[in-house]
């Protein structure tokens, strides 16, 4: 008796739809049954591919291995030979494996794989190299039909974005099957709004939106609970503006899925891009907004230029009062002969006041038509800028590379430079090239900034004058994010003396409107709402309430 075991495989889910495995089959056991063999085993592969797939990677093929070393059968039989695999590389010297062992190889439709002399093996070798091309080309062509969909903004399949829904809307693929298209999914685009609105509007960061999230019951697409990577992913997430992007496939803008207006979706990138950069000087989003401190983050020391940190209060506290601290003076790290301490209400409301005033001046401001032809021309010199910025940078590497390359000198005693001496200069070296490469990166990053404003001068300006409407009725947080936007520094001197430098975003909006310039304006409002200094013992007889 010949005792034969099958193997039937179809590469994917529409092949086992069509009933694929069960004609191979018929075709297999009409073939056995006129060659008078017994069938005593049929394996199945239901969407495994041949081509992608190693055949030690297939649990049918390890099953054959095994039962040929066992002589558990003497004939391998398969509908094609292509359904033992379509690698070039593999496939045939799998086949030859068989043969081998002694099992012979058939296919119902090619007849028989022999191994009898040289040319065989060829013709062996020729038959997969050939199914190998034909699977190539099949992926190619799929690729491309799959390219030219999303190019058209067709959905392909694939896990739908958290916010959207796959749904059967009539549409029918060449076969006439129905496919599912996207849309909106209410209850997610909820969520997805919040994220952006409180990301943007008020400064909150992906943790604190995660947390919050998750103890409302809300979960991600896969029930799974929300995690920091996937605010950040959502806020990222072109497909909220409209836009189905694979890889480096982009859309038409499709109306119907836009979730996000484009300007929210560009505040809410640059904010996640500065997060990236947490110790960058250059920064317009606030550094905390969880102590109730309206300049927390944000406030500079007039003295040594050290970024001013806030403390609260505890229960019981010396000082029951949130302050504003020069840390750096305080703790002797720098050398700093300005007031250490600062009541931070007080602080808050000169800063509140002189905002309030410049809100009413913006208010007042007409639309300069000059305004992106001026915006343009400051673009190109920030430019050379950079490129100066980089090139010193480069200078710095190249010199520390050279110092590095004298090591070995030193080390053979060829140097003229002590090893004390070289191992100081290279650390020195370092720390300005990382210096030079870090202002490079600050530069870099307001030129494309400022190349977005020149873009974008309309809605930057409609945000403006947005911003001169709600500012008095705005929360603390809310002022917080403008304030931090509005000015890229706020100092503070002894005596409460304040000194605000406006954002070269926004102060382009007012130059040449009011009969001095705004530095000057700005500077008079600061000097008008300076907060006489207060004795710390007459602090604590009148003790002033956290915040703005």
């Amino acid at each position: 008796m010949t005792r034969v075991e099958c193997l039937y495989r179809v590469s994917t889910k529409g092949q086992v739809d069509h009933d694929d495995i069960p004609m191979q089959r018929i075709a297999c056991r009409r073939f056995a049954q006129e060659q008078g063999w017994t069938i005593i085993k049929e394996l199945q592969e239901k969407g495994v591919s041949g081509f992608k797939v190693s055949a030690n990677d297939r649990d049918a093929i390890q099953e054959l291995r095994e039962d040929a070393m066992e002589k558990r059968f003497d004939v391998l039989l398969v509908f094609m030979f292509d359904r033992l695999g379509r690698r070039d590389d593999e496939t045939p010297f799998v086949v030859e494996w068989f043969a081998k062992q002694g099992i012979r190889i058939f296919s119902a439709k090619e007849g028989e794989q022999k191994f009898e002399c040289h040319t065989d093996s060829l013709v062996n070798y020729i038959r997969f190299w050939q199914s190998e091309g034909e699977s190539m080309k099949t992926a190619v062509r799929i690729k491309t039909r799959l390219d030219q969909l999303r190019a058209e903004g067709v959905y392909t399949g694939g896990p739908t974005h958290y916010g959207y829904r796959a749904v059967e809307k009539g549409r029918l693929n060449k076969k006439g099957k129905p496919v599912k298209d996207l849309e909106v999914d209410p209850e997610e685009a909820a969520v997805v709004k919040e994220i952006f609105d409180r990301t943007v509007y008020h400064g909150e960061g992906s943790f604190t939106l995660a947390n919050d999230l998750n103890a409302r019951g809300y979960r991600t697409k896969h029930g799974k609970p929300f995690q920091c990577r996937h605010i950040t992913s959502i806020l990222q997430d072109k497909m909220y503006i409209g836009y189905i992007v694979t890889k480096d496939i982009t859309s038409p803008f499709l109306p119907e899925l836009q979730i996000i207006d484009e300007d929210t979706f560009q505040q809410a990138g640059a904010i996640v891009e500065q997060r990236k950069r947490k110790n960058a000087e250059w920064r317009n989003i606030p550094r905390q907004t969880g102590n109730g401190a309206l300049l927390a983050g944000n406030l500079y020391c007039a003295d040594c230029s050290s970024r001013m940190t806030s403390s609260v209060p505890a229960e019981g506290a010396h000082r029951p009062y949130a302050e504003y601290i020069c840390y750096k003076g305080a703790n002797h790290r720098v050398k700093c002969e300005g007031q250490k301490a600062y009541v931070a209400s007080r602080v808050d409301e000169a800063v509140l006041a002189v905002t309030a005033e410049l809100m009413q001046m913006i208010r007042e401001v007409p639309k300069d038509e000059a305004l992106e032809k001026r915006i343009k021309q400051q673009a190109k010199a920030m430019e050379k800028q950079v490129a100066d910025a980089k090139a010193a940078a480069a200078r710095a590497a190249k010199e520390q590379e050279a110092l590095e390359m004298e090591v070995g000198k030193c080390l053979l005693g060829q140097s003229r430079f002590s090893e004390e001496l070289l191992s100081k200069l290279i650390s020195d070296k370092a720390q300005e090239r990382k210096a030079l490469q870090n202002k490079a990166a600050d530069l870099e990053m307001q030129l494309r900034n400022q190349r977005q404003l020149a873009v974008d001068t309309s809605k930057y300006y409609d945000r403006f004058k947005g911003w001169s409407m709600e500012f008095q009725l705005a929360d603390t947080d809310r002022k917080r994010l403008i304030i931090s936007q509005l000015y890229s520094r706020i100092e503070i001197g002894r005596g409460y003396k304040l000194r605000f430098v406006l954002d070269a975003n926004y102060q382009q909006f007012l130059d040449g409107q009011a009969d001095t310039t705004v530095s000057d304006f700005v500077a008079k409002l600061a000097r008008k709402n300076t907060v006489p200094y207060m004795a710390p013992a007459a602090a604590l007889a009148a003790p002033v309430a956290m915040g703005a």
